[in-house]
């Protein structure tokens, strides 16, 4: 028997970095900052969305991890990363990024609409251990069975798999990644 290495969450997020940097071209357009503000404005709420989905998406991936890895051995489908060229500054580029626009968010929302944001700390918690999850795993480059996955030791081994297991199918369906933090006190 198989399992997938990704139940269904790619269709529903997209590259943080890639999507941040084209709302900041578009911003960059208006050279008048009443515009500028304007469209930050129009913005922020699908930027903090971005956020909340790819921080989501990173705590889907060590839960599916955890289901997977406790059904015992088994061979695991479509893996991506197989066989590629491991390279850690470039797998964990995409992570860092996300940590870092933390603090870039912070002072654009205070600049562009003098609103205090700060980042919800269960958001670093688990960038932080995606980052040494990608890294333990060397980016899944030769992750073929479950038997291969590791994991940091900071995250716990949820109670209840069967549990985790119908709130992944839930938010693959529904495509709301951020429900996935109901789950959050189970691994983290």
């Amino acid at each position: 028997m198989s399992v997938l290495f990704d139940p269904g969450y790619a269709q529903h997020t997209g590259i943080l970095s890639v999507n941040i940097e084209y709302i900041y071209a578009s911003l960059s357009r208006f050279k008048n900052l009443g515009q500028r503000k304007n469209q930050f404005k129009m913005y922020y709420t699908k930027i903090l969305k971005l956020v909340e989905n790819n921080v989501s998406f990173c705590l889907g991936c060590m839960l599916w991890a955890k289901y997977i890895k406790s059904l015992g051995t088994k061979n695991i489908l479509n893996n991506p990363c197989l066989g590629d060229t491991y390279n850690e500054a470039e797998a964990i580029e995409e992570i860092d990024y996300s940590i870092k626009y933390f603090e870039q968010l912070k002072k654009d929302a205070k600049y562009y609409l003098g609103v205090d944001y700060n980042a919800d700390e269960r958001y670093l918690k688990v960038l932080e251990a995606y980052k040494e999850f990608l890294t333990l795993n060397e980016a899944f480059i030769n992750t073929k069975t479950t038997d291969d996955i590791k994991f940091p030791t900071s995250l716990k081994t949820p109670e209840d798999m069967g549990l985790v297991n119908s709130k992944i199918q839930e938010v693959v369906k529904s495509g709301n990644l951020v429900e996935l933090f109901e789950l959050y006190g189970t691994i983290l």
